[in-house]
C-alpha cells in the first residue's frame, strides 16, 4: 500500500502543476474579454478628454485656424463673472440636487424603521418615477406648473384656496426664485432615488441591532447616529454619488425650462461649455470649463465614497 500510494503521488503533482500551467495560460486570454470595452473607453472618453485639454489652450471657434494663448481660458474661469457665478450656481444645485434628497431619504426611512408599514412596493415605484422621465419631460411639466398663472398651476391652485391672487410669482422668470424652483424640482427629481437606495439598505440590517438599541434606551437621534447611518454608508455613498453627478450635470433640466435665465440667475457650467462651443464659437473656453468641470465631479464622488465607504459595514 505504501508503494502504491508513493507510485500514485507523482501524477497527483504533475496534474496539480498542469493545472496551474493552463490557467497561467488562459489568464492573458481575459483580456480579450474587455478589449471592445477599453478601445471604446479609449476612443469616446479618453482621446476626447485628451483632445479638449489641448484645446483649452488655444483659442478656436471649432472651424478656423487656432491659436495658442496658454492659461487665458482657464484664467477666465475664476476672472469671469459670468463663469464664476455659473460655479457658484452650480454649488447650490448640488444642495439641493443632492445634500437635500439624502438627508430627506433618511429621515423618511429612519422613521419607517421604527413602524413598518405594507404596501411600500407602491411608494417605491411612486417616489422613483422621476428617474424613469425623460428630462425634458420633467422640465416642460414644471415650466406649467410653475408658470405665473393658469388652471393647474401651483399660483392656480393657491389662488383656489384663497390664499394668494390668480396671478402669482412668476417662479422660473423671478432672479430671486428660479434657482430655488430649479433646486426643488432637482430634490423632487433625485429624493426617489434616494428613498429607494436607503429602504433597500435599511431592510438588511437585522432586526436584533435595532432590539438592542432601544434596550439600551437609544431615542430615535441616537439610533439614528449608532445604528442607521453606520450600516447605511455604501448606499449614501451611492445615492450621494449619482446625485453629484446629476447636479453637475442639469443641463437638459436647466435648458428647457430657463434657457440659464432670467439674466444669468440659473447658468451652470454646463449651460455654457454648451454657449461658448456652439453658440459663440469659443471652443478653448469651453474646454477649459469642461474640464475643470469633470475634474470637480471627479474629486467630489471619489472623494465622497471614500470617505462615506471606509469602515463600510
Amino acid at each position: 500500500m505504501a508503494v502504491q500510494s508513493g507510485a500514485l503521488t507523482p501524477p497527483l503533482k504533475a496534474k496539480g502543476g498542469g493545472q496551474r500551467a493552463l490557467l497561467g495560460k488562459r489568464k492573458p486570454s481575459g483580456y480579450l474579454y474587455i478589449l471592445p470595452a477599453v478601445v471604446l473607453l479609449g476612443l469616446f472618453i479618453v482621446y476626447p478628454f485628451i483632445r479638449a485639454g489641448q484645446y483649452s489652450f488655444l483659442s478656436w471657434d471649432g472651424v478656423g485656424p487656432s491659436h495658442w494663448v496658454g492659461g487665458f481660458n482657464w484664467e477666465q474661469i475664476y476672472l469671469d463673472p459670468v463663469e464664476r457665478g455659473s460655479l457658484v450656481n452650480a454649488a447650490t444645485l448640488f444642495i439641493f440636487f443632492s445634500l437635500v434628497p439624502v438627508a430627506l431619504g433618511l429621515a423618511i426611512v429612519s422613521l419607517l424603521a421604527r413602524t413598518r408599514r405594507r404596501g411600500m412596493g407602491v411608494f417605491r415605484v411612486i417616489f422613483f418615477l422621476p428617474q424613469v422621465l425623460v428630462t425634458v419631460v420633467i422640465a416642460v411639466v414644471w415650466t406649467w406648473i410653475l408658470a405665473p398663472g393658469g388652471t393647474g398651476s401651483l399660483n392656480g391652485v393657491i389662488h383656489a384656496l384663497g390664499l394668494g391672487p390668480a396671478i402669482g410669482p412668476a417662479w422660473l422668470g423671478d432672479f430671486s426664485t428660479a434657482l430655488l424652483a430649479i433646486g426643488l424640482v432637482g430634490t423632487w427629481t433625485e429624493f426617489g432615488l434616494c428613498f429607494v437606495l436607503f429602504l433597500a439598505g435599511i431592510q438588511r440590517i437585522p432586526t436584533e441591532m435595532f432590539d438592542s438599541a432601544r434596550i439600551d434606551g437609544a431615542g430615535l437621534i441616537r439610533e439614528f447616529r449608532s445604528v442607521i447611518v453606520p450600516m447605511l454608508r455604501r448606499e449614501i455613498g451611492a445615492a450621494i454619488t449619482i446625485s453629484v453627478v446629476a447636479s453637475l450635470q442639469s443641463f437638459p433640466l436647466i435648458y428647457q425650462a430657463t434657457n440659464g435665465g432670467p439674466g444669468t440667475a440659473t447658468t451652470t457650467p454646463g449651460l455654457l461649455v454648451y454657449r461658448d462651443a456652439f453658440q459663440l464659437g469659443d471652443v478653448g473656453g469651453a474646454s477649459a470649463l469642461g474640464i475643470a468641470l469633470a475634474i470637480v465631479t471627479f474629486i467630489l464622488t471619489f472623494g465622497v465614497r471614500a470617505l462615506l465607504e471606509r469602515n463600510a459595514v
